[in-house]
């Protein structure tokens, strides 16, 4: 039996946490969910421990699943789970890529995959010649830590992006302007990679007046069938990423080439597993377990 951490701040309530420890206990294995703000990290007498008050087993391996929000903290701990030779899935340089969305597209961009042009400013009196930098109004702004679209908007005039900025930018964290792409005429694509392979992949359609068609939007799934060309670019994305289990976010439009949006290291899969009839969170579970056990176990 394998003792698998998820590092999260969700109980079993929590789609995924709940459905990955349902398919651990079909195969045999046990999830343990770690809130990382009841974790102690320390360093005694020159070696690495961690303390944990609601566990007591000792851990496998550990799955961190706090998405793009996780902290310095969360970094923190994730170096302590290395230093303690406690595999990680993903592991700590794909999640401190993918975490910041413009390191991501910084990281995409030069191993010669398409994003939408986008700038990175930390303060108001550079948004005049960011808008110009990507094409004009609208555009999009975005948190760099946003996650399911919070944080993300368009705006229409230098007037609104303002408003927006006063409200949410800060010079140590900054923003992105980013080239608004019409949802008119175009597929905003879901895939879901897991060591190495395509689990799955789904399209989603976004409520009407609503540009952004995350599930944490309203938007509406179906399964897509994926090309051999896409499923050869996303692949290469959780590659150059270095994610072994990654959500591809992707904008398709006739006559132009496939554009990546986002890499999400922590991806839902409520949508997918709805849309595709597969069980997402088994496809995981045997994956870690046939990755990490130990021999014996």
């Amino acid at each position: 039996m394998l003792n698998i951490g998820v590092l999260t701040v969700n109980d079993f309530s929590f789609h995924p946490n709940g459905r990955l420890r349902e398919a651990a206990e079909k195969l045999g294995h046990k999830i343990i969910l770690i809130n990382p703000y009841d974790m102690i990290a320390g360093i005694s007498k020159s070696t690495f421990e961690y303390y944990i008050d609601s566990i007591a087993d000792n851990l496998d391996v550990v799955m961190p699943r706090q998405g793009s929000p996780m902290g310095d903290y969360g970094l923190v701990l994730l170096r302590q789970f290395n230093e303690l030779d406690i595999p990680l899935v993903n592991n700590l340089n794909g999640i401190t890529i993918t975490r910041n969305q413009y390191i991501t597209l910084q990281v995409l961009t030069a191993s010669d995959l398409a994003v939408p042009d986008t700038c990175f400013i930390t303060k108001k009196e550079l948004l005049r010649n960011a808008v110009q930098q990507v094409g004009g109004f609208p555009v999009v702004l975005k948190q760099i830590d946003g996650m399911g679209g919070t944080g993300v908007i368009k705006v229409n005039s230098e007037k609104d992006a303002v408003a927006f900025l006063e409200h949410h930018l800060s010079q140590r964290r900054g923003v992105l302007v980013q080239q608004f792409l019409s949802p008119e005429k175009r597929q905003d694509v879901r895939v879901l990679v897991v060591g190495g392979k395509v689990a799955g992949a789904m399209e989603l359609k976004p409520e009407k007046m609503n540009f952004r068609a995350n599930i944490h939007q309203q938007g509406k799934a179906e399964k897509f069938d994926l090309s051999e060309e896409l499923e050869s670019l996303a692949l290469k994305a959780a590659n150059v990423c270095d994610l072994e289990i990654a959500g591809i976010d992707l904008i398709l439009k006739k006559g132009c080439d496939p554009v990546i949006i986002e890499v999400n290291f922590s991806p839902g899969f409520k949508g997918l597993e709805s849309a595709c009839s597969i069980d997402v969170a088994e496809k995981v579970i045997h994956y870690v377990v046939s990755t990490h056990r130990a021999p014996g176990i």
